[in-house]
């Protein structure tokens, strides 16, 4: 039961961060208007009037991917649970310092110094998300390891994206928000359904080699 309720965190914890940003933020935010062309970032910088709900709202996120990542070690039958589980609790590690010392300075600031550390915090989680699904990837069968492959390519392709269409900072970036969360709603979907699947099998993956589904 115990192991059931921390798996479940993982389905929650993404709902909770998709309603935050693009939901509970982007509306408190008078200047927020365009999903498409604003990073998710702005919501978080500092000087933003949405940082510190977005503090707040992050507690219980990153929290509860603390419980996800317990509860995937719990299954662990096989090495790639227990490394997945191990990426996963250093995305919730960077996740929670870097939201509170690597912001980002707000859009139009002149010689920042901020903005070199946020990228580098990103570059960082990123990493810890990606070596999540390679060795989730392997958690379960043939479907949700295809499935987890090409989240991963989603991710590095839309994430490689958007370095390059932030380039023109402080000036217009016309499509950096999209590329951004075609990025984030892919992670955190695959963090969703790495959760379902976990709870629908009773969490525990098999020793064998997983059989094609």
């Amino acid at each position: 039961m115990v192991r059931k309720a921390l798996i479940g965190c993982g389905a929650i914890s993404s709902i909770l961060y998709l309603v935050s940003i693009d939901v509970i933020a982007a509306l408190q935010h008078p200047e927020y208007h365009n999903y498409t062309a604003q990073m998710v970032s702005e919501l978080m910088a500092v000087g933003a009037p949405t940082r510190k709900l977005l503090i707040y709202l992050f507690i219980p996120y990153n929290l509860l991917v603390f419980a996800f990542a317990a509860g995937v070690w719990l299954c662990a039958g096989k090495p790639a649970t227990s490394l997945t589980s191990a990426a996963l609790l250093g995305y919730a590690v960077v996740s929670a310092v870097g939201l509170l010392l690597y912001p980002m300075d707000l859009r139009g600031t002149i010689d920042s110094q901020r903005d070199g550390p946020h990228i580098a915090a990103t570059v960082v989680l990123s990493l810890f998300i990606m070596a999540a699904m390679v060795c989730g990837a392997f958690v379960r069968g043939r479907r949700f390891r295809l499935y987890s492959l090409a989240t991963l390519a989603t991710v590095v392709a839309f994430g490689t994206l958007a370095g390059f269409l932030a380039h023109p900072m402080p000036g217009p970036t016309p499509w950096i928000g999209l590329a951004e969360r075609v990025n984030i709603y892919a992670t955190m979907l695959w963090i969703l359904l790495l959760s379902v699947t976990l709870l629908t099998t009773d969490g525990i993956p098999s020793a064998k080699p997983a059989r094609p589904d």
